[in-house]
C-alpha cells in the first residue's frame, strides 16, 4: 500500500489540476500540493484539506447534499463519472472550479474516488461550452443576466425543466415559470441579485414532487449562475428534510401541507372551526424598499403578535411569502367576528425594523366557517381567498366574511392572472390617447397614453382592476413593456408617415420605480426605435404612497439626464405632495380632477387650488389640470395661471387612428374643443 501511495502521489504531483483522493469510506487519502496550497488561499475550511479527514462528513456538515450523494453513488459503484462546477472565494471575488469525479481502484480491491479540479472562467460561456464542462455536468445549470433573463442552459437543465433551451433563452425566469414566485426560489434569487451574495438552499418543489439543492452565485456581468440537482428521497429522509415540507423555513409555522393535514383531521371529527386567510397588503414594497432581510423581520414580528392572540388549540400557518392562515376552533360563544376584529387591530401599530425604524403594514382578511360554508379543504381555502380579495377593496386593514355570491370574483381574477402571462395583444390589450390642450393657443401640447383591455371573454376590464392584479402577481413589468413597445411603434410610424411626434406620457407604477431592470429596458427600447427621450414623459402617481429609495432616485435622475420628463400625477390627493417635490426630480405636476370638479361650487377648494397653482409656478414646474369637463372650470384655471388642460371638455381618450384623423399635421383642436374655448371670452365679460 505504501509503494502504491508513493506512486500515486508522484503521479498526482505532476498534474496541473488540484487533485485529492478519497478512500472507500470517503476519507482524504492523498492530495497534491496544488490542492493543499489552494485551499487556504481561497478560504476553504481546513477540514476539507487535511489528510485523513472525513470528506463526506464535511459535505454532510456543510449540507452539500448533492455532491455527497454523487460521491456515495460512485463509491457504491452506481456511477462512473461526475462533473460539477464549484465556487471558491478570494476576498470579495468568486472564482470557479470545474471538478471531475472518477472511481479510483485501491490496492485492496475496493474503489475510492479521485477529484480533479481546474479553475475556469465563468464569464465566457463560449469557452466553457467549447470545453464541454457545462454540458457534461450532472448538475443542471443555467445563467441569468442582470434582468433575470436566461442566456445559457445546459442539457441537464433542459431535462429537469422539461423545456428546450431555444424556448427559454432571452425569456425572463419569472415570466417563464410564474409558479416559482410563490416558492423559496423567489426571495433567494432576489437576495442574490440585489445583495450580490451567494445563496444556497434546499427546497421542495411541488410541481415536480422533488427536493432540490439550489446554489446561486453572482457573476461579474451582474447576472447569476445557478446550479441545482434533485435529491433522492432516501437522502431526504436521512437528512430529515421531510419535516421541512411541513415547516416554514423562516417562521417555523406549519406550511400548506401541514395545514391541510390539520384541517383534514378536524373535518374527520366533524369539529366546527373558522378559517382566516390573511394577505399582507403591498408587502412586496417593503421587500423592495427596505430589503428582503427587513421583510423577513416584519413577517416574524407579525407571527409573534398572532401567537399571543390565539388559544392553544388554534393553529397559525404560513402559506407563502405574504400569506398566513389561522384555523380557530369554534368556542361556546362562537364569536368569529369579534376574534377577526382583534386580528385586524394587530396591524394598527407599526412594526420595528431596528435602529428606531418602523414600518406600517396592513392586512386583508377573508373569513369562512366550517361546516356552514363547506366541508372540503379545497373549497375552504378557495372561498377564504375570495373573501380576502374582496377585503382588499377597502383601505387599510380590513376583513370580509365569505358569502356564496363572491365565487364568481375568483374565477374572473384567475382568468385575468392567466391572461397577463399570455399574448396580450391577441387578448384585446391596447392603448388609447387623450390630448393635453394649451387653452391660450388652442394647440395640442402633448398626449397621455392610457392602457385599455377588451378581453375576449370578460369584455372591457377596468385599468384599476387589471393593473392592481398585475402588481400583485409581479406581471406589471411585462405589461408595461408590452404597452411601451406598442406606443413607441406608433410614435415611430407617425414620424415616418407624417414627419411629427408629440411628447407622450406613460404611467409608471410605484413598484417599477424601484426596479433595477425596468429603466434599462426603457432606455434600450428608445434607442432601438430611434425615439428621442425628450419626447417621453413618465407619470408617477401619488394615489399610492411613494417611498423614497436610493434606487428610485437613481432611476429618476437617469431619466432626467436623458431628457425624459417626470410628471407627478394625481397631485393633491392626500399624501406627502410637497415632500415628493423635494425628494424626487419632478418637473411637471398634474392637478387631480377632484380639485377641478369643485370649481364654482366650493370657495374653499377654489382658494386651495389658486394657492397650489401659484406654488407650482413658483418652483418652476409645468402644470396640467386633469379632468376638465366644464367651460367654467377651463376659465377659472386659465385666469389663475394654469393653461394646459386635459379632460372631456376637449376630448375623451380615443384610438390612435382616431387621434391622427382629428389632430394630425395641424396640431389643432377639434371643432368641439374650439367651441368650448370660444365660451371663455363670453364668460370673462
Amino acid at each position: 500500500m505504501e509503494l502504491l501511495e508513493q506512486q500515486v502521489q508522484a503521479l498526482i504531483e505532476e498534474r496541473d489540476d488540484l487533485v485529492v483522493l478519497l478512500d472507500t469510506n470517503g476519507f482524504v487519502l492523498l492530495a497534491n500540493n496544488k490542492w493543499i496550497n489552494y485551499c487556504p488561499q481561497h478560504e476553504w475550511p481546513v477540514f476539507s484539506r487535511k489528510i485523513g479527514m472525513d470528506y463526506l462528513g464535511f459535505l454532510k456538515k456543510t449540507r452539500n447534499l448533492v455532491e455527497l450523494e454523487n460521491i456515495q453513488d460512485m463509491l457504491r459503484g452506481k456511477a462512473q463519472k461526475h462533473f460539477q462546477l464549484n465556487p471558491s472565494y478570494t476576498g470579495d471575488r468568486t472564482e470557479w472550479l470545474s471538478t471531475k469525479y472518477r472511481p479510483f481502484p485501491l490496492d485492496d480491491g475496493s474503489n475510492g474516488v479521485i477529484l480533479y479540479q481546474q479553475p475556469v472562467n465563468l464569464q465566457s460561456v463560449n469557452s466553457l461550452h467549447n470545453e464541454h464542462i457545462l454540458e457534461n455536468m450532472t448538475d443542471a445549470f443555467y445563467l441569468l443576466d442582470h434582468q433575470m433573463n436566461f442566456y445559457f442552459l445546459n442539457a441537464q437543465s433542459e431535462q429537469l425543466l422539461h423545456c428546450q433551451r431555444e424556448n427559454l433563452i432571452g425569456k425572463n425566469l419569472w415570466a417563464a415559470f410564474p409558479e416559482t414566485t410563490k416558492t423559496a426560489l423567489y426571495p433567494n434569487y432576489n437576495r442574490a441579485m440585489q445583495e450580490r451574495v451567494p445563496v444556497k438552499f434546499t427546497e421542495y418543489y411541488k410541481l415536480l414532487d422533488s427536493w432540490f439543492t439550489v446554489r446561486i452565485y453572482p457573476i461579474e456581468n451582474d447576472g447569476l449562475a445557478i446550479y441545482y440537482q434533485t435529491i433522492s428521497k432516501q437522502l431526504a429522509i436521512e437528512e430529515g428534510l421531510g419535516k421541512f415540507a411541513c415547516t416554514d423555513y423562516l417562521t417555523g409555522l406549519p406550511t400548506r401541507r401541514k395545514i391541510e393535514e390539520e384541517i383534514g383531521a378536524l373535518l374527520q371529527k366533524d369539529t366546527p372551526f373558522s378559517l382566516l386567510y390573511l394577505n399582507l397588503d403591498n408587502f412586496k414594497y417593503i421587500n423592495t424598499f427596505y430589503t428582503h432581510k427587513n421583510g423577513d423581520k416584519v413577517i416574524k414580528s407579525i407571527v409573534a403578535r398572532l401567537k399571543k392572540l390565539i388559544d392553544a388549540q388554534d393553529l397559525v400557518g404560513r402559506l407563502e411569502g405574504d400569506e398566513l392562515v389561522i384555523v380557530r376552533r369554534h368556542q361556546k360563544d362562537n364569536d368569529v367576528l369579534a376574534f377577526t376584529k382583534k386580528v385586524s387591530t394587530l396591524f394598527n401599530q407599526p412594526f420595528s425594523l431596528g435602529c428606531s425604524n418602523f414600518v406600517d403594514v396592513s392586512a386583508s382578511i377573508g373569513v369562512i366557517s366550517c361546516p356552514a360554508d363547506s366541508k372540503e379543504f379545497v373549497d375552504l381555502m378557495t372561498y377564504s381567498e375570495i373573501a380576502m380579495r374582496k377585503a382588499k377593496g377597502q383601505k387599510g386593514s380590513s376583513f370580509c366574511i365569505f358569502d356564496s355570491t363572491m365565487s364568481d370574483n375568483l374565477t374572473r381574477r384567475m382568468l385575468i392572472e392567466q391572461s397577463l402571462t399570455e399574448d396580450l395583444k391577441s387578448l384585446g390589450f391596447y392603448f388609447a390617447i387623450q390630448p393635453q390642450i394649451d387653452a391660450a393657443t388652442s394647440r395640442v401640447r402633448g398626449v397621455e397614453v392610457l392602457a385599455r383591455w377588451h378581453h375576449p371573454e370578460l369584455g372591457m376590464i377596468s385599468p384599476i382592476e387589471f393593473i392592481a392584479i398585475a402588481e400583485e402577481t409581479d406581471t406589471i413589468e411585462r405589461l408595461t413593456e408590452h404597452l411601451m413597445v406598442d406606443v413607441f411603434s406608433y410614435m415611430k410610424t407617425r414620424e415616418n408617415q407624417y414627419g411629427s411626434m408629440l411628447r407622450t406620457a406613460i404611467n409608471i407604477t410605484p413598484s417599477l420605480l424601484d426596479s433595477t431592470t425596468f429603466f434599462d429596458k426603457l432606455f434600450s427600447m428608445l434607442d432601438n426605435f430611434g425615439i428621442s427621450p425628450t419626447l417621453i414623459e413618465i407619470e408617477i402617481t401619488e394615489s399610492v404612497e411613494l417611498r423614497y429609495s436610493e434606487t428610485t432616485l437613481t432611476n429618476l435622475l437617469a431619466c432626467r439626464a436623458k431628457g425624459i420628463s417626470i410628471a407627478l400625477d394625481d397631485f393633491g390627493t392626500g399624501f406627502s405632495s410637497l415632500a415628493y417635490l423635494l425628494d424626487f426630480p419632478v418637473n411637471k405636476i398634474k392637478m387631480d380632477k377632484s380639485f377641478i370638479n369643485k370649481i364654482g361650487y366650493d370657495p374653499k377648494s377654489e382658494a386651495v387650488l389658486k394657492s397650489l397653482i401659484q406654488f407650482v409656478n413658483s418652483v418652476d414646474c409645468a402644470l396640467v389640470a386633469e379632468g376638465v369637463e366644464q367651460a367654467h372650470e377651463a376659465l377659472f384655471l386659465t385666469m389663475n395661471g394654469c393653461n394646459i388642460h386635459q379632460g372631456y371638455l376637449y376630448d375623451k381618450p380615443m384610438l390612435p387612428k382616431v387621434f391622427d384623423e382629428k389632430y394630425l399635421n395641424t396640431y389643432r383642436m377639434t371643432s368641439a374643443s374650439k367651441t368650448a374655448l370660444s365660451l371663455l371670452p363670453v364668460l370673462r365679460g
